[in-house]
């Protein structure tokens, strides 16, 4: 008998070394899933997690904050894509993402493994990146660059442009006037090229942009002109209009809609920064009040909560 016999699973197989939360292909997920071990340390993490989530499904708060820390390759990435996973019990390789755990009996303590499926059936958001990948090249310059970047990913998440927040926000007021997919009619009709294809050539399209919003019926030429003079402006990013919007897209959705921002690598990203961890901050703090426990943000960071402030 070969000693590779002996195992359960193929010794050959692909296994990554590090987890990187860009990576989501079905392969990636289904083994990170599979093959997942709770130790003793992460059983403790996972009851205190769901615990806190669950308490805020039924009693508003704005304690929405969780912050992992670790040292590099001690799992912490691994372990917020498991999360993220779970929260919006994301259907991998053909079943839900905490059938692994019942049928494996990762979790045995029933309880906490109620928990889990408790918020597997709230209906949520999962907005999962790593913050570096998402930020521009000289954001960590600004003191709102931390609210820039949640802002951002947001609109991508709807389906609006991730990186022209004047343009999301004319996509959003299209769609609540119900516009939105007439203007992308038109747009391709006239043109012949997809809107969401050729947004971010919006420097070059200006009077194409314009002209189309005319013929809807949405904006005149003069006004349409001088929104896209605006629009080739700074942006101005605020935590509390961030906050508001997400506040509105929650109260659009279904009773219970929840929306969690999962962020890797922030402690690298923050540094010894404080305006950072104090943008930070300011964000976690107004979306707990605006939203009371609907909208959360978990980050990882290789320096413990208590280093970064210091």
């Amino acid at each position: 008998m070969k000693i590779q016999s002996m195992f359960q699973k193929d010794i050959d197989r692909d296994i990554n070394g590090v987890i990187k939360v860009s990576q989501d292909d079905q392969q990636s997920l289904k083994q990170e899933l599979s093959e997942y071990i709770i130790t003793k340390e992460l059983r403790r993490h996972f009851a205190t997690f769901f615990d806190n989530y669950v308490k805020a499904i039924d009693t508003p708060t704005d304690k929405i904050g969780v912050w992992i820390s670790g040292f590099f390759g001690s799992g912490k990435s691994h372990f917020l894509k498991i999360l993220s996973y779970l929260l919006e019990n994301k259907e991998v390789g053909g079943k839900k993402a905490i059938d692994y755990f019942v049928d494996d009996n990762k979790i045995s303590d029933q309880m906490v493994l109620a928990d889990m499926k408790l918020a597997g059936t709230i209906p949520t958001d999962v907005v999962l990146f790593n913050i570096d990948s998402k930020s521009e090249v000289n954001g960590k310059q600004s003191k709102v660059a931390i609210v820039s970047v949640l802002q951002n990913v947001f609109n991508e998440m709807q389906g609006f442009s991730g990186s022209n927040p004047f343009l999301a926000d004319l996509e959003r007021k299209l769609t609540e006037e119900g516009k939105y997919n007439l203007f992308k009619e038109k747009f391709e009709d006239s043109f012949g090229s997809i809107w969401e294809e050729s947004r971010s050539d919006f420097d070059f399209i200006q009077d194409d942009v314009v002209e189309v919003l005319d013929e809807i019926g949405f904006m005149s030429i003069e006004a349409g002109r001088n929104w896209c003079e605006k629009a080739t402006g700074e942006y101005t990013y605020k935590v509390e209009d961030f906050a508001r919007l997400v506040k509105k897209y929650l109260d659009k959705k279904e009773s219970n809609h929840h929306i969690v921002f999962l962020i890797d690598e922030i402690g690298q990203y923050i540094g010894d920064d404080s305006k950072l961890m104090l943008n930070l901050q300011t964000v976690t703090e107004d979306l707990g009040t605006a939203c009371g426990g609907k909208a959360w943000i978990i980050v990882t960071s290789q320096q413990d909560i208590d280093s970064i402030t210091k």
